[in-house]
């Protein structure tokens, strides 16, 4: 899964000039004392600019592939102390402003400072989607509520439908659970519970989408700036574009049409009232009153009939058989 972070350009409105500036040599710093960055290769992917439309506003971009070897300052050049930095950046320019989607969090600003040869302050400026854990226990609300297809405010927009939520990652541990539309299997209740009950240390979350004419899109959403992109389990109209071509249409639809259309949806359910404190532990009670209900129809079941439990396993063949 590729993880991304995107940053705004609050010196350069220019996406050209930004190109101009990747597209450079970039000699090696090594100062005497400080980080050292040496070995650069900044590669352009696409031979001329891609635009499209996204969101109804036209946006142009690029992608360019980047290695460099970074030194601590303690460390000698040919000692083991080198750490090579890989990864990719898609610049694009839109509505007056360029942005950058970059596959990097730890050193992502001081790295795109570095490219673009920046040198003052503020001038590369973290430009992350608000996401919180309340949204991620309002989404698997949406799934485990049957009401996972997201409407869109804006006409220009589709529908997105949430399939799952895939998993989610608390404060010490990463928890394997499905919550599906289908949300009547007890393993279902379960998964939803055990997000519910940990809510409170929610950082991230797992989810399966489709939209449009993309029907799997595998997404992590994290409380920390972070967007995980799972381009091996894309199913849809750009199957067989190159990979890059694919990545960087998929991050730009996820950053200004796909997560904007559920912030605004999560929005408006709260000016409603339709999601709030009241209402999420009404959603608490609601599924764990599932599972007592499930729970308590086992039993009676068990109890007028027995013989379910009347199983041996076959020592020889490993399986369970009528005694």
């Amino acid at each position: 899964m590729i993880t991304v972070t995107r940053w705004v350009d609050e010196k350069n409105t220019d996406l050209a000039e930004i190109e101009k500036l990747l597209d450079s040599d970039h000699p090696d710093e090594t100062p005497e004392t400080g980080t050292r960055y040496i070995n650069w290769e900044i590669v352009r992917i696409f031979d001329k600019d891609k635009t499209a439309i996204f969101y109804g506003r036209q946006i142009t971009y690029n992608y360019y592939t980047f290695s460099v070897d970074q030194i601590p300052g303690c460390e000698e050049i040919s000692d083991d102390g080198t750490y090579t930095k890989r990864g990719f950046v898609i610049p694009y320019s839109s509505a007056g402003k360029v942005r950058y989607i970059i596959s990097k969090n730890t050193y992502a600003q001081t790295l795109l400072r570095k490219m673009l040869f920046y040198t003052g302050k503020r001038e590369i400026r973290s430009n992350a989607l608000d996401l919180s854990g309340d949204l991620f226990v309002w989404l698997i609300g949406k799934v485990y509520g049957k009401e996972n297809t997201i409407s869109s405010e804006n006409e220009e927009l589709d529908d997105l439908i949430i399939d799952s939520i895939k998993g989610f990652k608390g404060d010490t541990e990463d928890l394997l659970a499905k919550v599906s539309m289908s949300g009547e299997s007890v393993m279902n209740i379960i998964s939803a519970l055990s997000f519910l009950i940990e809510s409170q240390n929610l950082n991230q979350v797992t989810i399966a989408l489709s939209y449009r004419n993309h029907s799997n899109i595998e997404i992590s959403l994290n409380n920390r700036n972070t967007i995980g992109f799972d381009e091996d389990k894309y199913l849809g109209e750009l199957i067989q574009d190159p990979r890059q071509e694919m990545i960087a249409t998929c991050l730009l639809s996820l950053y200004t049409e796909i997560i904007p259309i559920l912030l605004q949806k999560y929005q408006s359910d709260i000016d409603l009232n339709l999601w709030g404190q009241g209402k999420c532990v009404s959603f608490l009670e609601m599924v764990a009153d599932d599972l007592d209900k499930k729970v308590k129809a086992r039993i009676a079941d068990l109890i007028a009939k027995p013989e379910q439990l009347k199983f041996k396993i076959d020592s020889q063949e490993g399986i369970l058989e009528e005694p």
